[in-house]
């Protein structure tokens, strides 16, 4: 399918995004190919991303019905697809529908988190054990799945062989929270244009799919992140209900 995508530009490396949305640096609109990988065989080590099915139970207008059973649905689902040896969920938001929840679509390439970013939510989440757990190697996996299916911003997942390390750039959350050195500054990772990017889509997506995709790996020097973003797609219906979703994250522990 032919469409854009939306990057950040070089500008972006040291920058910042306010809580309200405004950023501190510009966008590059580039054209792009997104494939369908319905039609290909796509493999979660190698690609860095894959699609399963499931079903659930959890009511998602319900937050504490969504902690008690989603969060551990998803994290057999991790464990089961990575052979992690723990798992935690967290930060799950719902995005869309017609009340637009969470501020709809985020179109904007981007890995959510950096490895400080990461490291301090381990440290949240099991402060007892986060001397021991920040010595292993973590990983960020997200789960993104409708909760209708989608006919409209699709989410888009780019191949994490053909990112180069050095087209990531490190966002700051807010003006502030620097560092002596930005690489130990929380933030995310937004992304910069180059040809080399492939990118995918699951056309058609329905509420018993799951996009699992591969974000930050302590573990991986060359940083193979799966960068992703919401897109425009121009065979959408007009008048179509507006996408919703609900994605969580996890940090996967590894002996």
């Amino acid at each position: 399918m032919n469409s854009f995508i939306r990057y950040s530009g070089r500008d972006a490396e040291g920058g910042f995004i306010r809580a309200n949305g405004d950023y501190s640096f510009s966008m590059e609109d580039h054209p792009a190919i997104v494939r369908n990988a319905r039609l290909e065989k796509i493999d979660f080590a190698t690609h860095g991303f894959t699609l399963v099915k499931h079903r659930t139970e959890a009511n998602f207008d319900d937050p504490a019905d969504i902690e008690r059973r989603y969060y551990p649905e998803a994290c057999r689902i991790v464990k089961e697809l990575t052979g992690a040896s723990e798992v935690f969920a967290f930060l799950g938001i719902r995005r869309g529908g017609e009340s637009n929840a969470g501020g709809g679509p985020a179109l904007s390439a981007h890995v959510d988190f950096n490895e400080a970013a990461l490291r301090g939510w381990v440290a949240r989440l099991a402060p007892d054990r986060a001397e021991t757990l920040l010595r292993k190697r973590l990983v960020n996996i997200n789960l993104w799945r409708p909760l209708r299916p989608v006919e409209n911003y699709p989410l888009a997942v780019c191949d994490a062989r053909s990112v180069d390390k050095s087209d990531f750039m490190t966002v700051r959350f807010g003006e502030g929270g620097q560092t002596a050195s930005l690489a130990e500054t929380a933030g995310g990772l937004n992304v910069a244009f180059n040809p080399k990017h492939r990118w995918y889509y699951y056309p058609n997506m329905q509420p018993d799919e799951i996009l699992v995709f591969r974000l930050f790996d302590t573990g991986d020097p060359e940083w193979h992140m799966t960068a992703h973003t919401a897109f425009e797609d121009p065979t959408s219906r007009p008048g179509s209900p507006p996408r919703e979703s609900f994605e969580l994250r996890t940090v996967a522990i590894f002996d």
